[in-house]
Formats: C-alpha cells, structure tokens, sequence
C-alpha cells in the first residue's frame, strides 16, 4: 500500500522526472550484480559513452519503513574528467529529514576551477536551508567542500529550491559529460573512484539504515558491496 502525502508526491515526481530524462541522455542497463529489488524498493542503472554506472534507487514507505528515499550516484568513465555525482534525499510524510549532495572530485585539478565544481558552488551556496555540518573523516577524504547537508527541510518553499537543486545539477552534468575537453585518454580516476565507494562503505549510517528495513545481514552486505558501491579491480 503506497503512503501518500504532499511532500512525498513531489518527491516521487521528482524521480519520476529524473528517471527519464536519464533514459534520455543514457542507455538503460541491468545490474548482473543486482538479484532483485525488495518490497518498496527500485533501482534503476545507466551508462554511456561518458559514464560508466549511473544508479537512482527509491525505497516507498513499506510495512514498518515509514520513510521515502532516493539515492542517486553517477560515477564516469576512468578516461573522462568529471566528479562523481551524489545526492541522497530521506524524507517523512511532513519534511525531508536528510539532503546530502555533492559533485565529488576524482582529481586534484578538480577541486578548484572545474566547470562542474565551480557550477555546484555557484548554484549551492544561497539556500538558506543549507546547514553546516561536522563531517566524519570518511567523508572529508571524498567529498567537496561545499557539499549540500541539510536536514529538516520544509514542504513547501524549502521543498521546492532542493527539487530544483536536484533537476538543476543532474541537467548540467548530463548535458555536459560528453563534450570532448572531458575525455582525456590519459586520465584515470579508477583509483579515486575505488576510494569513494571504499570511503562511503565506512558509514555506518548506511549500514544500519539498510538493515532497520529487515534486510538480513547478508542480503545488506551484497547490496553494499556489490550493487551500491562496487569497487572495479
């Protein structure tokens, strides 16, 4: 049975919209490490000619989960100079409890005059409902400096700019990944890219969040590891 409310309804249409306009600018592809979604839950995947895993999951308030959540990552190919884009968004029937978004960088020259970072941080730093927040060493290692955290956002005004974060960012990264000057043979972010998936498998937050939705332990670790955040050899 689907819980409904406003806010919920918006975010659904927000990933309604997101799944196809990455079905617009991506191939859509099964996940052999994938076995099968659980109640609630959908996951869908990309790639490209540019991007090497796009993922976007939705878990639907189910039984005892009485949260909405979307996650969304697109990591590119190792020969293409992009970060990686993260956002995380966990809401309740009333607000969103949790936004995490980032352009994460696979390089150093990244970190200051990339188009897509210097893009992020023009598009991120006036909402008012952006929160700092104290980020465990795990964190620090991968993501930007001007990450997105905010928790408590409000149905309504607050509600609308995040939706609008969200389309805006993923627009941009996806109509711009395949412009030539990205694709440097000589590039290789595989290392980098490893690092973040290693990095965010330290989060316990993750773990426990997973589980508290009956997962059994071994089912969580396989999607973890190998659906989530594989690590490439």
């Amino acid at each position: 049975m689907i819980v409904d409310s406003e806010l919920f309804d918006t975010l659904r249409k927000l990933a309604y919209t997101l799944i196809e306009e990455f079905d617009g600018s991506m191939d859509r592809v099964e996940n052999p490490n994938h076995t099968a979604d659980l109640n609630g839950w959908k996951d869908y995947f990309w790639e490209s000619k540019s991007i090497r895993k796009a993922h976007l999951k939705t878990i639907e308030p189910v039984g005892k989960n009485k949260l909405w959540l979307m996650h969304i990552n697109i990591f590119p190919r190792f020969d293409v100079d992009l970060p990686i884009f993260g956002l995380d968004i966990v809401a309740n029937p009333k607000k969103v409890s949790g936004c995490f978004c980032d352009y994460s960088p696979t390089n150093e020259s990244q970190k200051e005059n990339h188009p897509y970072m210097i893009k992020f941080r023009t598009m991120t730093k006036d909402y008012e409902w952006k929160k700092a927040r104290v980020m465990p060493d795990w964190a620090l290692e991968i993501f930007s400096p001007d990450i997105v955290g905010a928790g408590a956002i409000k149905d309504g005004d607050e509600t609308d700019q995040l939706t609008d974060m969200a389309l805006s960012l993923s627009r941009f990264y996806t109509a711009e990944m395949d412009k030539d000057v990205y694709h440097k043979p000589e590039a290789n972010s595989k290392d980098a890219q490893n690092k973040y998936c290693k990095n965010q498998k330290l989060n316990r937050m993750l773990h426990s969040s997973i589980l508290s939705m009956g997962i059994s332990e071994e089912r969580k670790n396989q999607y973890v590891e190998n659906v989530l955040f594989k690590e490439i050899d």
